[in-house]
């Protein structure tokens, strides 16, 4: 059997490249993750190391999260990360640090407020905010049931862009075994 499929694989290129394209096309994804969650968990690493160095200053987020590419969202989910470990003194470390990492999320709150939300999105929740301080409550909740929306279509969309990967991977997979099986059994003929 690995014969005829060794003998396939030589007379026929095509099926070779086409076997390479959809590993590569079914790979890109897999590696780009693998980077942006590497990246993720270095600027994590260097804001700690910041935090317990005593050197981190908040105008210095603005530099490590464009040096790391994470957005707004990235950084704030970070530092509620590095305060869930501090509270919970997973972290030794960090469990004497707690009041600067609260103080790095109320900063970055005041300077990206909403920010868990989408840009526009929170641009206009703010503006709302500045023009009409007398609802700001009914902003601020106007902005908790965006989030929860917001968080639970990332989460969905997440969801069917694996689905859609698999999909795409094990539809290739067949094609190349319907492929293959075809011209084993046409060879068998012969």
């Amino acid at each position: 059997m690995y014969e005829n499929l060794i003998s396939l694989i030589s007379s026929s290129p095509a099926v070779l490249i086409g076997a390479l394209i959809g590993f590569f096309i079914g790979a890109v994804p897999v590696f780009k993750d693998t980077i942006e969650h590497g990246w993720k968990k270095r600027f994590r690493e260097q804001v700690k190391q910041g935090i317990l160095s005593g050197n981190l200053k908040a105008e210095d987020m603005q530099h490590l999260h464009e040096r790391w590419f994470q957005d707004r969202q990235s950084v704030l989910h970070s530092l509620r990360v590095m305060l869930g470990d501090s509270v919970s003194t997973e972290d030794d470390k960090l469990k004497d640090k707690t009041d600067v990492i609260r103080g790095l999320i109320s900063i970055h709150n005041e300077r990206e407020p909403f920010s868990e939300l989408p840009e526009n999105i929170s641009l206009q929740l703010n503006t709302l905010r500045k023009e009409s301080p007398a609802t700001n409550d009914a902003v601020t909740q106007l902005a908790a049931s965006l989030n929860e929306l917001y968080s639970s279509n990332k989460t969905e969309l997440s969801k069917q862009k694996k689905f859609s990967f698999w999909g795409f991977v094990v539809g290739i997979l067949g094609i190349l075994i319907s492929i293959s099986s075809i011209y084993l059994a046409l060879t068998a003929k012969t």
